[in-house]
């Protein structure tokens, strides 16, 4: 885990179904309220690094960026800050999108920036990643966005709460040990 003096954690936070989808379209396959509130409780407070197509989508169901957040929108278009509201910034690669991200956590006060999709989003921080917040959703939905395939030998199971019939399950990556 992250000190005050160190960088933060980089954390990916998904909801997977047992065929690794996280999305079809412009939706999630499913509505599971005690994942929502938990995804709500994890990152509230604290930098997010987010896809612009999840950002958008994300952006029209709440009406903006999400609250008491700053989005870091990684993006190849060529925007900047002005194109978006208040709460919401733009990179343009991993490393600039990481560097905002951590820069605001410091400013924050905070040990953890959160990775939230999309799915090449998560591809390209996940061998940077620390841990990964992962809700198990019993399904095998039909869609056409999958979480990237893992390696279970560099992880390690940190703790796993149930809810119904949710899992939701803390990994650490193995180096950190």
């Amino acid at each position: 885990m992250a000190g005050m003096d160190s960088n933060p954690d980089l954390v990916l936070v998904a909801a997977v179904a047992e065929n690794r989808v996280i999305g079809d379209g412009d939706a999630m396959p499913w509505h599971y309220p005690s994942d929502l509130a938990r995804f709500k409780r994890l990152t509230t407070g604290h930098p997010v690094i987010v896809g612009r197509k999840t950002y958008e989508r994300i952006a029209e169901r709440v009406g903006g960026p999400l609250p008491e957040r700053t989005s870091v929108v990684l993006t190849t278009r060529p925007v900047d800050d002005g194109d978006f509201p208040d709460g919401a910034v733009v990179a343009h690669d991993v490393e600039s999108a990481l560097a905002r991200a951590r820069a605001d956590a410091a400013d924050r006060g905070v040990d953890d920036v959160y990775v939230i999709g999309g799915a090449t989003v998560y591809e390209a921080y996940l061998d940077r990643a620390d841990r990964m917040e992962i809700t198990e959703i019993p399904e095998r939905p039909d869609g056409d966005t999958r979480f990237p395939d893992w390696d279970r030998e560099t992880w390690v199971e940190r703790a796993r709460e149930t809810d119904d019939d949710l899992a939701f399950v803390t990994y650490e990556r193995r180096d950190a040990e």
